[in-house]
């Protein structure tokens, strides 16, 4: 066995905590600027269908303190709940405005007015809802059972065809 002395073993303990640090930074927030959208929504869609929901599309970036606040939000009862039992969930890396533009624009201009933003639509890629006014931009100032509200009432609205469905843009 080896034995480090105490300098390189607080050197080794730092990169690792480090690491790990950034491993959970990255996960927490889920916007990776490399990940492939068209591929994450099929696999989405596929996903949707399996399990009978929808799917949620979660615009934003790792820079934005809303985008990272809403990630949080979601992950948290009783919306955590909500949205695991009613949508597959994918996060698109918009970057500052210079990413994945193109495949944002085949739902509207969700982030015209700001990140995050949504959209929601179905396994048939029928779109029931975009936030096009930056709706959501102002997440970390939501409380969990708004944010939680908000999305019962939008679906119960989608289960009682008060919203129209219309196509995504190829």
């Amino acid at each position: 066995m080896v034995v480090l002395s105490k300098g390189k073993n607080m050197k080794k303990l730092v990169l690792i905590l480090c690491l790990l640090l950034t491993n959970y930074a990255n996960a927490e927030t889920g916007y990776d600027p490399k990940a492939n959208p068209e591929k994450d929504l099929k696999a989405a869609l596929v996903s949707a269908e399996e399990k009978d929901k929808l799917v949620l599309v979660i615009f934003g970036a790792d820079w934005c303190p809303d985008c990272r606040s809403l990630n949080k939000k979601i992950a948290e009862p009783p919306l955590a709940k909500t949205i695991d039992d009613n949508f597959s969930v994918i996060h698109v890396d918009v970057g500052r405005w210079d990413n994945n533009i193109e495949f944002a624009s085949r739902f509207g201009k969700p982030i015209e007015k700001g990140i995050p933003s949504i959209a929601i639509l179905d396994k048939d890629q029928g779109i029931y809802y975009v936030a096009q006014g930056g709706e959501f931009a102002t997440a970390r100032n939501a409380k969990v059972n708004s944010l939680n509200d908000w999305f019962e009432a939008l679906l119960k609205a989608i289960d009682n065809q008060e919203l129209e469905k219309r196509p995504m843009s190829k």
